[in-house]
């Protein structure tokens, strides 16, 4: 795949999960502003789920940076999911500790 084409559909993912968890929020929070975790704790592992995914696509295209080519290929694959699982397990270490 080329990577404009592939950059256009990262983007185009990405506003799209943003806005419509933009309006799943406005659409669940009370008068504060405040979510209801117990009632709405799988939709929200769900958008976590898109939003992880929005990492590894948006991993994958800034790997896709440093090569030289017009397509991307099997290596910028690679090195976009280690960026995503390194970023991940970062996270989780800070939440840890």
């Amino acid at each position: 795949m080329k990577k404009k084409h592939f950059s256009l559909i990262t983007n185009v993912y990405y506003l799209l999960i943003i806005g419509l968890f933009v309006i799943y929020a406005s659409q669940v929070t009370d008068d504060n502003w405040k979510i209801d975790l117990t009632y709405e704790k799988n939709n929200l592992l769900i958008f976590g789920g898109l939003f992880f995914i929005a990492l590894i696509l948006t991993s994958i295209d800034a790997a896709g940076v440093r090569d030289k080519g017009s397509k991307v290929q099997l290596n910028t694959v690679y090195a976009g999911l280690s960026i995503a699982t390194c970023f991940l397990v970062w996270r989780l270490m800070l939440s840890i500790f």
